[in-house]
């Protein structure tokens, strides 16, 4: 092929695309990821106190934070919500990574044959979990 390759060849176009988010639109972002989703009976108003609960913030800030009606974010109000998302989405990956090890664990128990999590095995003498001779009542108090 001659000629000449073109000027954007390797370049994204996106990149010439984005827009940076404004601080109001960030804020909100961070408000919605704040609040998580909503609890069984839970309304939104209700949520919207949770997360100023959460950040510090005052209720009617972050109800006008939600509804577009801030006109600017405060330098402080921008750290307080981004700590609060940052430990947001530590808890949802915790929560993540726990039901993970639940599910790891099930099938683990159900591929050696165990039996499930709701049974009682205090007294199975195979897991090694039955009454040995030192134990004693907690009545006896010796």
């Amino acid at each position: 092929m001659l000629g000449k390759s073109p000027e954007n060849a390797g370049k994204s176009p996106k990149a010439r695309e984005a827009v940076a988010m404004s601080s109001q639109a960030e804020a909100r972002y961070l408000v919605e990821l704040i609040a998580g989703p909503m609890r069984l009976g839970e309304n939104v108003k209700a949520a919207l106190s949770r997360v100023a609960r959460t950040t510090g913030l005052n209720d009617r800030r972050v109800r006008g934070i939600w509804h577009n009606e801030a006109r600017s974010i405060r330098s402080e109000e921008m750290d307080r919500l981004r700590e609060a998302a940052r430990d947001a989405r530590a808890t949802e990956q915790a929560r993540n990574e726990h039901r993970s090890v639940l599910s790891l664990l099930a099938t683990a128990d159900a591929a050696l044959g165990l039996p499930g999590p709701d049974v009682d095995r205090s007294d199975d003498p195979a897991l090694g979990f039955g009454p040995r001779d030192h134990d004693r009542p907690l009545d006896q108090g010796h």
